[in-house]
């Protein structure tokens, strides 16, 4: 059923239903397309079970004080006319003369009466509905239709020294080449710079003589043209991603209406971590004119409460090594913690003491690292990892590095500013450096006191918080909270967190050992459960968790068994390498690698040469056999052996055990030897190599019998 003002559809045209009688089957209705449409009589029981349509153009109450006010204005005039003729008004005779009277009255044009009772039934029979079209005004441009394609004649104050350029569609496309190919392209741009550029490639003319004109004002468009063309084109946002890309734009120039509370569920849901450099120099724990350098500061972070609940400070640079020393010191015990670096001990400051919880949020740096998959599968928590360049994901960890530097700039000796680096021939403070890794500890223990105590300004109470009475200090935050979200997180202690934290790889067992990373472990298990017996038949893997820091121990994880990991200690085949980190290990095994390549290419030489010395000797043999025929059949030839040897020996002796004079003698005269065998010994010397000697005894012994 239709009501007053409803829109309907009767023979492709729309009506609006200005007021029916349902009793008399009376209906007066209006039609919407004609601009110049009066109420018509309709029989209601036609139009009475027609659907309804809905409005395309609803009207707003939120609009400018000026248009508000020309429609109140214009229905205070029309509401005199309404009172007083009513539903006369639908009648032809009676409106003409209600208008016509009411048109003396007000001083006003029976036309503007006309059309502002027009606009009231056609735009829903309300005061608003004489709100005036103030969108219509100017230019007949709408946002669909280019700039280009409408003229800019009238448009702004005209010149009184030359006429206004107009820009056309070609105008318009020269623009546009310039800026998405110069503006947009480069931030270092500015809109003068491509206005410059648009000028010196379209806007000149040449002399006679060749030479290169700016075109004079009125022909070419002006610099507030070319911003207006700009603006009006190209929105803010497509202005700053294209100039600065999307990352900065999202981390510098995007809308902030929201808060990253808003898809935290309370204390222990997000703990945010990240890593930057101290800006102290510290000196060596021995010798303190011995600087060391700066150190690596981890922190962790509660988002709910702000509370700092981890943290590292050493010299590891920032890895996986120092994020795990971070997420390890939540289970730590913090009064050993606190005596180790002399602060105070105080069990309120740890109120997240071995609390970890459903998801730690880190940039792409040490935390994508494969090792991070130790947290998800040993403590259950989700590594989440943030875009590149992206720190506005993470923004309360991001703030709390830059207030601990605020915080220790102040007071700590040899504290350099970043800024002190950009400087021309800045201030040398490394010279006041004089704190040890100890005392930078202590420092930094008792800042993150100071921090969690501290009352955070501006910090947004919930209605819950404030009716409690919570004072906003990450303590009290966290106190209060973790009531909700008690049920929710988890504890565990250090030594599970510790070994749960520690990389995994594949150790092989052999018989030297368990073998690692270039290092042999051994340990009372293995032995007992004859392990390295069984690798002389077969070698077999095994799981180890190891610390990349140190390679005297590692936990050895028995495969398919329930028993606990057990420690494995390096090998006396191995124990040089005490002390040091499997970095430093493979430094080594590398070194070792280009020697052994060295030796072998220094032993094939040696093969080599060896060669080449004996060839000669080889071949001279060979070819004196072939010259004596062979030397007859290898029976013949190994007829004499043992005859054979006793001469060799003979020889043999004669030449090496000679004891010589005590006193050097002339030589003495050759002996006249009778016997043969002499002789023939005695012209045997006289050979040059063993070969011929050799030779020469056989025949000498077969030509004598």
């Amino acid at each position: 059923m239709l009501f007053a003002n409803d829109i309907f559809t009767l023979d492709g045209l729309r009506y609006r239903l200005l007021s029916a009688s349902p009793a008399v089957n009376t209906a007066w209705c209006i039609h919407l397309d004609s601009a110049l449409a009066w109420p018509v009589h309709m029989d209601y029981h036609l139009i009475r079970d027609l659907p309804r349509q809905a409005d395309e153009n609803p009207l707003r109450a939120n609009v400018s004080p000026a248009r508000m006010a020309r429609c109140n204005h214009a229905y205070q005039r029309l509401k005199k006319l309404l009172d007083s003729a009513g539903d006369a008004l639908f009648e032809p005779r009676s409106r003409n003369h209600a208008i016509e009277t009411l048109a003396i009255a007000e001083h006003c044009s029976p036309r503007t009466l006309q059309k502002d009772l027009r606009r009231y039934w056609m735009r829903g029979q309300t005061n608003l509905a004489l709100l005036p079209d103030f969108q219509k005004c100017g230019s007949p441009q709408s946002k669909s239709t280019p700039l280009e394609t409408s003229p800019t004649a009238s448009r702004g104050r005209h010149s009184k020294r030359y006429e206004t350029f107009q820009i056309g569609p070609e105008d318009a496309a020269k623009l546009r080449s310039i800026i998405e190919t110069d503006y947009l392209k480069d931030s270092r741009h500015t809109i003068a710079d491509a206005y410059l550029t648009l000028i010196q490639k379209h806007y000149q003319f040449q002399d006679g003589n060749q030479q290169s004109f700016v075109n004079p004002p009125g022909e070419r468009p002006s610099l507030r043209q070319f911003s207006y063309f700009l603006k009006k084109n190209y929105n803010i946002e497509t202005r700053l991603r294209s100039r600065h890309g999307d990352s900065d734009y999202e981390r510098e120039h995007r809308k902030k209406v929201g808060t990253i509370l808003a898809d935290c569920l309370g204390v222990g849901h997000f703990y945010e971590i990240d890593s930057t450099i101290g800006d102290i120099y510290l000196v060596s724990s021995r010798d303190t004119n011995k600087i060391i350098g700066k150190p690596t500061i981890y922190l962790i972070i509660d988002r709910k409460s702000r509370l700092i609940v981890g943290f590292y400070f050493g010299l590891e640079n920032a890895s996986w090594v120092g994020a795990m020393q971070a997420i390890s010191s939540i289970a730590e015990d913090k009064r050993s913690l606190c005596e180790r670096y002399g602060v105070e001990y105080n069990e309120a400051d740890w109120p997240a003491h071995q609390v970890f919880p459903s998801s730690f949020l880190a940039d792409r740096g040490d935390m994508i690292a494969f090792d991070s998959n130790n947290i998800v599968s040993g403590i259950h928590s989700t590594v989440i990892n943030l875009p590149a360049r992206r720190p506005d994901y993470k923004p309360v960890v991001e703030c709390s590095f830059r207030q601990t530097h605020h915080t220790l700039h102040a007071t700590a000796p040899a504290y350099d500013p970043p800024a002190n680096a950009t400087r021309r021939q800045g201030k040398r403070y490394d010279k006041d450096a004089c704190l040890t890794t100890t005392d930078f500890g202590n420092l930094m223990l008792n800042a993150i006191i100071r921090h969690n105590r501290r009352s955070i300004k501006g910090y947004d109470l919930t209605p819950n918080e404030l009716m409690d009475g919570v004072t906003p200090n990450p303590i009290e935050l966290w106190n209060h909270g973790v009531l909700t979200r008690s049920g929710r997180l988890r504890t565990y202690g250090a030594d599970f967190v510790q070994r749960a934290l520690l990389p995994r790889a594949k150790g092989v067992v052999t018989e030297h050992g368990i073998e690692f990373k270039g290092c042999f472990y051994s340990c009372a298990e293995a032995i007992n459960q004859k392990w390295f017996e069984h690798a002389r038949r077969k070698r077999f893997n095994i799981e180890v968790s190891f610390d990349p820091r140190l390679v005297d121990s590692i936990l050895v994880c028995p495969t398919g068994s329930t028993q606990e990991p057990f420690v494995a200690t390096l090998t006396t085949r191995r124990q040089a390498y005490t002390g040091m980190s499997f970095g430093e290990v493979a430094f080594y095994a590398n070194l070792k690698k280009a020697v052994e390549c060295e030796t072998a290419e220094s032993r094939l030489q040696n093969s080599v040469d060896y060669r080449t010395a004996t060839d000669p000797v080889i071949a001279a043999a060979k070819k004196k056999l072939k010259a004596a025929g062979g030397g007859g059949s290898r029976r013949h030839r190994r007829a004499d052996t043992k005859a054979e040897r006793e001469l060799e020996r003979t020889i043999e002796r004669q030449e090496l055990a000679r004891i010589p004079d005590a006193l050097p003698m002339a030589p003495s005269p050759p002996v006249q030897a009778t016997d043969p065998k002499l002789v023939i010994l005695t012209e045997i010397k006289q050979t040059k190599t063993i070969a011929d000697r050799i030779a020469e005894v056989r025949r000498q012994m077969l030509a004598t019998g």
